[in-house]
């Protein structure tokens, strides 16, 4: 189940967008998290596809597809403190508008995994950013 997030970030795209970005990839590099950013930017564009939303939150909040919206992971209930330098960089990341530096990835991962999840199909690893690895579709990645 995909717990929605409490008010401002339930109700605010980009707090949204920024939340995610913090809680999956906070102990990143800045751009790791922009990477986040793409992953999810590129899901946008690749709707319907997958399933995929056509808005930043129907993506984040799609069952299953941020690990950290589930009810069952730890970091479900676990916010920002303003002010903070990596929220800072989570929302600045949230409305960068640079170049994608996951080369139009839609998934990514870390460790302790090692390679991408079978369940995604035929994926090729297009950037690697710190300790996490993006991936696109084959047949989609040039």
């Amino acid at each position: 189940m995909t717990l929605t997030p409490i008010e401002p970030y339930a109700s605010d795209s980009n707090l949204l967008t920024a939340l995610c970005v913090w809680r999956e990839a906070r102990g990143e590099k800045y751009e790791g998290k922009l990477g986040v950013v793409w992953t999810l930017r590129n899901r946008c564009k690749a709707a319907p596809a997958q399933g995929w939303k056509h808005d930043m939150a129907g993506n984040i909040l799609k069952p299953w597809q941020f690990s950290s919206f589930n009810a069952d992971d730890p970091n479900s209930q676990k916010y920002p403190v303003d002010g903070t330098p990596d929220w800072l960089d989570c929302l600045k990341a949230a409305a960068d508008e640079s170049p994608d530096p996951t080369n139009g990835a839609t998934f990514y991962f870390s460790r302790p995994l090692h390679e991408a999840p079978k369940v995604w199909g035929n994926v090729v690893i297009t950037a690697v950013i710190g300790g996490l690895t993006f991936c696109g579709f084959a047949e989609v990645v040039t």
